[in-house]
């Protein structure tokens, strides 16, 4: 039984938002230099590379085991969602990006009742409509048809698609027995298989060069907003739902309104604050009513 009866996920799930809040803006950023395929290629690899050293560290032996339950298909949903994000972030706004993937959990209730035959709770349902309302009065004033953002965020609800698919298969992945160095190690295999799927396709984008600034990005963004967080994401959903897991990641808006309009002068609209004000109140309704088991 997964226990949900102290905030300890709802901590994980927050200090994972704050490092996934910064990395829609370094992608936007690095995009000027690196295809969005190439970056989320090295994003994976730079990742794995940081979790086998910090398991090596604690002495945990790191293993490469494809048939580990529910690997296969996280490692699918998981490319296929760091393809889609990577590429619409060329065309959308950094905030428009991160925020669009907030269509996440509206999927996994879809996923979950005709894949997997469950049903939500009421209040996990309500949660879920408050997070997706809030997710658009944020996004409502980048909206421009005719433009490119129309057809980034397209991108991104594919990337919100694919999102809610790992959110379920890695939720679905975990177990009692699972400790959580097994956790760091699955995470680990999921970050090598989804990059070596990646690696054809980034071989055909690879940059002309590579200044001092991106190669730290790189390393940044596959250290904090993508080993770190994932780990503490897929720690925190080994003790909640899968709706409230998925709905963890909705916090990212807090995060991502200070770096979006800090780093790329992108403005903070009245909508965007109510939005969020909604988002933080969906999570916070599906925490306190929901299951969570």
């Amino acid at each position: 039984m997964r226990d949900a009866s102290t905030y300890r996920p709802l901590l994980l799930g927050l200090v994972a938002a704050f490092f996934w809040g910064t990395h829609s803006t370094i992608v936007r950023f690095l995009s000027a230099d690196i295809a969005g395929i190439t970056s989320a290629t090295i994003r994976l690899y730079i990742a794995a590379l940081t979790l086998f050293i910090v398991l090596r560290i604690v002495g945990h032996r790191p293993t490469l085991d494809l048939k580990t339950k529910g690997l296969i298909p996280v490692v699918l949903a998981l490319a296929a969602n760091f393809a889609f994000f990577h590429i619409g972030l060329q065309y959308a706004s950094a905030t428009s990006a991160i925020l669009l993937e907030n269509t996440a959990p509206v999927f996994v209730l879809l996923i979950l009742a005709l894949g997997f035959r469950e049903s939500p709770t009421f209040f996990e349902v309500v949660a879920t409509l408050i997070v997706v309302v809030g997710a658009y009065l944020t996004v409502l004033s980048d909206f421009d048809l005719g433009s490119d953002f129309i057809v980034g965020d397209a991108i991104e609800v594919f990337a919100g698609l694919t999102w809610a698919a790992f959110l379920v298969a890695a939720s679905k992945s975990t177990s009692d027995d699972q400790s959580p160095l097994d956790r760091v190690n699955f995470m680990l295999v999921a970050f090598v298989g989804a990059a070596v799927l990646m690696t054809p396709f980034a071989a055909f984008a690879l940059p002309s060069e590579l200044t001092g600034l991106d190669i730290l990005l790189l390393v940044l963004l596959g250290i904090f907003p993508t080993a770190i967080a994932y780990v503490l994401w897929y720690e925190a959903a080994a003790q909640v739902s899968t709706v409230l897991a998925s709905l963890l990641f909705a916090l990212t808006v807090i995060f991502t309104f200070a770096n979006a309009a800090i780093f790329l002068d992108e403005p903070i609209t009245g909508g965007m604050i109510v939005g969020g004000i909604l988002i933080v109140g969906g999570v916070m309704l599906a925490k306190i009513k929901g299951s969570g088991s």
